[in-house]
């Protein structure tokens, strides 16, 4: 049996790239085609200032005692009722005290109470109800003159040049592989 080596011989590929830079150029002409107009807004205000129409004093007035006399009689009325309701039950307290004998309590007794009263009394503060003022309407009156600004521009104040940029691959040297068979002997003995 004959017996062979395999003789392997390669080498890589290489690329290569050519390229061409690109270029751009810009020239602006924005000044000499350039305009600007305007015009300011004006705003114009004429505040005109609430007054005084009257003054209403009436509740006030009554609460300090100086009211009208219809409102007096009203509330005179009402003051003397609850009096007279007061006085007629503090005489049957009274009444009732006398008749029960088994609390001892004596005419003199209850006309001592009568000349010397317990009288409370209370500090506040008068009137309670501020007065009514009523207002004559103010206003503003605002008046406004719309501005403006005109802008014209020329249509074309940008002129751009652009020349493309080349890129070019090729091979630059190719790769390859080579196998050959060698012969390393004639016979050799096999053993199983």
């Amino acid at each position: 049996m004959q017996v062979y080596t395999l003789d392997i011989q390669f080498s890589f590929g290489s690329l290569g790239i050519e390229y061409k830079r690109g270029n751009m150029e810009i020239k602006n002409d924005f000044a000499g085609g350039f305009e600007l107009k305007k015009r300011a807004p004006e705003l114009d205000v004429h505040v005109e200032l609430p007054g005084i129409e009257r003054i209403d004093l009436k509740a006030p007035f009554s609460e300090i005692g100086l009211a009208d006399m219809p409102t007096l009689a009203t509330q005179w009325f009402y003051e003397a009722k609850d009096l007279t309701w007061q006085a007629v039950e503090k005489i049957a307290r009274e009444g009732d005290a006398l008749g029960a004998i088994e609390k001892r309590i004596s005419i003199a007794d209850i006309a001592e109470q009568n000349a010397f009263p317990e009288k409370d009394f209370n500090v506040d503060f008068i009137p309670k109800t501020p007065p009514k003022i009523y207002f004559s309407g103010g206003g503003v009156a605002v008046s406004l003159k719309e501005g403006f600004v005109d802008v014209s521009v020329n249509p074309f104040p940008v002129d751009i040049s652009y020349e493309y940029g080349k890129v070019r691959p090729y091979l630059e040297k190719p790769p390859y592989i080579k196998i050959t068979a060698v012969k390393v002997g004639e016979y050799m003995d096999v053993r199983v």
